[in-house]
This record gives C-alpha cells, structure tokens and sequence, in this order.
C-alpha cells in the first residue's frame, strides 16, 4: 500500500499524505489543500479531487487555497496545468491562494500556462482579495 500516492505507512500507520476540505460560501467552492510534501503524483491527485468536487457540485466559482511547503517542479507544474486543462472545467473561474509567498514564480507560470490553455484562473496573496474578484462580474 505505500506504494499509494496519497498516504504514508510508517510502523503500519496510514496517514494521508494531503487533506482536501471543502466548504460552500455564497456560490463559491472553497478547497484547503494541506499536506508537507508534494510532488506530481501528490498535486495530481488533489487537483482531480478538486475538480470533481466543483464539477459535480456544478460550481462555477472555486477558491483553492494551498498551505503545503514542498512545491513541484516548472516542468511538473507544465504537466500539472495541461492536464488539468483536459478536464471540462473551462467554466470555472478559479482563484489561487498560495500561504507559501516563496512559490509565487511557480505560482504565476501555471497561471499563464492555464490562461494559454483557455482556463480562468488568478493567484492571489489575500483570501479576501480572492473571494471579492470571485464574486465580480
């Protein structure tokens, strides 16, 4: 079972690598993602937690924010984004909140990959910020 991307076996305790949790805010879908490590197996996986959520809950607005240290790769964040750009998820718009400031370059890269693949996303420093710009138009 260790072999599974989203948990850890230690002295045959499985712990989750990465929590999701959702809650619901004026017709927003707001996702914490929270976990220590990352790589593209980890991102992945919550990324298509977090699009099958807003999907199935037919939500048109999602504030994502990410307190996890680890970040993955420029390549990986390529690969991340375009893959995500597959999923029918192009009527969503989507704000990005980082707690890591030191992920900011990465950050804005995936932004511009998935505004090039026809996705509605913008990072923000401020839930706040994100919520209102969420709630414009």
């Amino acid at each position: 079972m260790d072999d599974l991307p989203y948990v850890k076996v230690t002295n045959d305790i499985i712990t989750p690598i990465y929590s999701v949790s959702f809650t619901e805010r004026e017709e927003i879908l707001r996702a914490l993602i929270e976990g220590e490590t990352a790589n593209f197996d980890i991102a992945k996986r919550y990324w298509q937690d977090i699009a099958r959520a807003a999907i199935e809950g037919n939500f048109k607005r999602l504030l994502v924010i990410e307190n996890v240290p680890e970040a993955i790769s420029i390549a990986e964040v390529h690969q991340l984004v375009s893959e995500m750009a597959d999923l029918p998820v192009r009527n969503i718009k989507v704000a990005f909140v980082d707690l890591f400031p030191e992920h900011k370059s990465l950050n804005e890269f995936g932004t511009l990959v998935a505004e090039n693949r026809g996705l509605r996303i913008k990072i923000f420093e401020d839930e706040s910020v994100a919520t209102e710009w969420l709630l414009s138009e």
